[in-house]
C-alpha cells in the first residue's frame, strides 16, 4: 500500500502533450520465430526511452490480453515521437519486421498517435498508485476548482 496516493489527485499536465498506441497481434500461435522477436524488441526501445528523458518519452503502460501486446505511451510533443521513430533504434527494428514478416500475415503491428493540445484532457485518481497520465506527469490533490470533469479540463 505504501505506493497508494490515498484520497482524489488529478494529473498535473503542463501542456500540450502526445498519446501514442503501439501494440502487435499474433496471427499465427505457432509461429514463434516470427513473433518472438517483434515481442522482444519493445524492450530495447523502452529501456533507451526511459534512459533519454531529452527525445521526449515521458511514459508507457504495459496491456496483454490474448494475442496481442499494446503500449500506451505519453510524449511531450509529436515531433519528438517523429524523430525517435525516424532514429536507428527504432528504424532497426522497422527492417528487421519487414524482412523476417512483411506481409505473411503472421504477425500484425500497429500504431495510433493522438496530439493532445492543454485544456483538452483530464485525468482523476482515487486511492490509486501513480498511472497513466498521473505517472507521465505529477500528481496534484484535488482542490475546490478541480473537483469536476469540466472544472479539470479547463484549469
Amino acid at each position: 500500500m505504501k505506493n497508494i496516493h490515498k484520497g482524489r489527485h488529478v494529473a498535473a499536465v503542463e501542456g500540450d502533450f502526445v498519446v501514442f498506441v503501439i501494440g502487435m497481434r499474433v496471427n499465427k500461435l505457432l509461429s514463434f520465430s516470427k513473433w518472438i522477436p517483434v515481442f522482444k524488441a519493445m524492450g530495447p526501445m523502452i529501456r533507451e526511452l526511459y534512459q533519454n528523458p531529452e527525445l521526449g518519452f515521458l511514459h508507457t503502460e504495459f496491456h496483454f490480453s490474448w494475442r496481442r501486446v499494446k503500449l500506451i505511451q505519453y510524449w511531450k510533443s509529436f515531433d519528438q515521437l517523429e524523430a525517435y521513430a525516424h532514429g536507428r533504434t527504432h528504424l532497426v527494428a522497422w527492417k528487421a519486421f519487414n524482412k523476417n514478416i512483411g506481409d505473411d500475415g503472421s504477425v500484425g503491428i500497429f500504431h495510433e498517435s493522438y496530439k493532445i493540445e492543454k485544456r483538452s484532457a483530464e485525468a482523476i485518481y482515487n486511492n490509486m498508485p501513480r498511472i497513466g497520465l498521473g505517472k507521465a506527469y505529477s500528481l496534484a490533490t484535488v482542490t475546490k476548482n478541480t473537483q469536476r470533469a469540466r472544472e479539470r479540463m479547463n484549469s
